[in-house]
């Protein structure tokens, strides 16, 4: 009986397992996470929109149109062997001067004598495939296939309005034509520095025209786009105006772009796979996040996701960081750590996210970094140093609407467990105080870092009542709310603050409107995570990517899915 009731709750469990994977209640792990999926980066969009894109091949020659699917799988609609062509909006635009491949594009306003208009002549019958399309247009000195709403059509070619192309129509003899525009989602394809159209493509159903360098997939195509070297496709997404430019590639190819604008390609071999692994995972999380769905692709190359101008700097140690870390990721409990920041160097100790943006990430607490000592050499500005004056604390602190008077007093009230500032405290004649805490002991001051120490001022002191200081409590009393009073002692005086906590008196860097205020610091950026200069340093004397990876970023593991 007991060994059946025990089978029983083994069927029981497996059955509410069994239950929890298909519901989609189960953690998510690592099955689900891909090794390289493909990604689609944000080039030009919103106010950046393009009339026109220019594209020209490096490597590989001729381009396929079509568009992505929803697995961003191709499909495939028609091809050229013509090596530049550029993307323009289906309304009336003007080519500019500068016809080469890194030409600024298409205007609405005249720039040239080029102009590519909106109007065609569409010829009655429709093709079932491009080839077909492509011969009947062939007839014609301006015709082109055009993919509308998924049949082939023939048209020929681009009026600037509806009476230039019936008179066209009439001279050509095609009485069935008809004159033919497309909807604000329609997009031709021409020969650069012309306006011959090769391919239009117009879609009501919500795809959008993507073109793919190569005639097959038999050679890696390279090419040029706004004078950067790009891997992968181009999608063309419109909306009624101008063109939102999309680059659609994998992971690993992404990432040869973005790795070298983080680091120097020169630099060791496992620094720019511990920076690889970073760019990866962070930019997984940006992924999964859509931050940027609404605008038609997953991450934008500014460093709000990350920097991204193309793969023209790639080295060929940047490109074995890549491949020799393909599909690698940082992970803490089962989960991509999606939030793997860096920053260039942190000064000797890296700091708790918590401390700096007020989120709490448990593989980014901050540690003393004993690393970045070696090459300090070689890092500019590693040690900084600021002043400021009373009076210019008092007019910037005034300047961002504090209503203060002279300031006296400026110091670090708090500090992290490594040493960074993560509170100071103005306070001005009056007594009263503001203070910043977190990032804004960096931002607010446009310092480095927060690894720093104030000192410094006109002899320090403590201020009284706003009007005057003291350099000493020795000998000083305190009047209590009933009128006694008690004397003071140097270092033996607190003080309860308004949030109830008792610290220590201290005396000011400064306790006058003359004084000046020094602050000396090291290191550059947030502080959290990894610093690369650390990484660096690491290389340089034998540590793997896996240790670097390991020592900035606490409890994580360094694997494939």
């Amino acid at each position: 009986m007991k060994q059946r009731v025990k089978g029983n709750i083994l069927r029981l469990v497996t059955a509410c397992l069994a239950i929890l994977l298909i519901s989609g209640l189960a953690p998510a792990g690592a099955a689900s996470v891909e090794a390289n999926p493909m990604v689609r980066v944000g080039l030009f969009y919103g106010g950046n929109a393009l009339s026109g894109a220019n594209l020209a091949n490096d490597v590989g020659s001729g381009y396929r149109f079509g568009y992505f699917d929803g697995d961003l799988t191709f499909q495939l609609l028609g091809y050229t062997s013509e090596t530049t062509v550029s993307m323009v909006k289906t309304q009336n635009v003007y080519y500019g001067s500068n016809v080469d491949w890194s030409g600024s594009g298409y205007y609405d306003s005249k720039t040239s004598d080029i102009a590519v208009g909106c109007y065609h002549l569409q010829l009655p019958q429709t093709y079932a495939t491009f080839e077909e399309a492509s011969a009947a247009a062939a007839q014609y000195s301006d015709g082109f296939p055009a993919w509308i709403d998924g049949t082939y059509y023939v048209r020929v070619g681009s009026f600037l309005d509806s009476t230039s192309a019936q008179a066209a129509q009439a001279s050509l003899g095609l009485t069935g034509a008809t004159v033919a525009g497309t909807s604000g989602a329609g997009i031709s394809v021409v020969k650069t520095g012309t306006n011959t159209v090769l391919f239009q493509f117009d879609s009501t159903s919500g795809l959008y025209l993507a073109v793919k360098p190569g005639r097959d997939d038999t050679v890696k195509a390279e090419t040029y786009f706004r004078g950067y070297s790009y891997f992968g496709a181009f999608e063309y997404r419109r909306n009624g105006g101008d063109i939102t430019v999309v680059n659609v590639l994998s992971m690993d190819d992404y990432l040869q772009g973005v790795i070298v604008q983080e680091m120097s390609p020169s630099w060791p071999l496992e620094a720019l796979k511990a920076q690889t692994v970073c760019a990866r995972s962070y930019a997984y999380g940006k992924l999964q996040a859509g931050k940027h769905q609404s605008q038609g692709f997953d991450l934008c190359n500014t460093t709000d996701c990350q920097a991204y101008v193309g793969i023209a700097t790639a080295s060929d140690n940047s490109r074995r960081a890549v491949e020799e870390t393909s599909g690698v990721y940082l992970w803490y409990n089962g989960r991509v750590a999606d939030q793997a920041v860096y920053s260039s160097h942190n000064g000797g100790a890296s700091e708790s996210a918590v401390n700096v943006w007020g989120r709490d990430y448990p593989y980014l607490i901050g540690k003393i970094d004993p690393y970045e000592a070696s090459v300090v050499d070689r890092i500019s500005n590693y040690n900084w140093t600021v002043t400021y004056t009373a009076q210019e604390l008092t007019e910037l602190l005034q300047s961002k609407g504090y209503g203060n008077s002279t300031i006296v007093d400026f110091r670090v009230t708090k500090t992290s467990p490594t040493g960074n500032a993560i509170e100071i405290t103005f306070t001005d004649a009056n007594g009263r105080s503001w203070s910043k805490t977190r990032e804004a002991c960096r931002t607010f001051l446009g310092l480095r870092s927060q690894h720093y120490t104030i000192s410094g001022g006109s002899g320090g002191g403590y201020a009284v009542n706003g009007t005057g200081s003291l350099s000493t409590l020795n000998g000083a009393y305190a009047v209590d709310g009933s009128g006694a009073m008690s004397t003071l002692t140097e270092g033996q005086v607190y003080a309860i603050g308004g949030d109830g906590v008792i610290s220590q008196v201290k005396p000011s860097a400064s306790a006058g409107s003359s004084g000046v205020f020094t602050i000396t610091g090291s290191g550059w950026g947030h502080g959290v995570g990894m610093s690369q200069w650390g990484a660096y340093a690491m290389a340089q004397q034998g540590d793997t990517y896996k240790d670097i990876l390991t020592f900035y970023y606490t409890g994580i593991e360094v694997r494939k899915p």
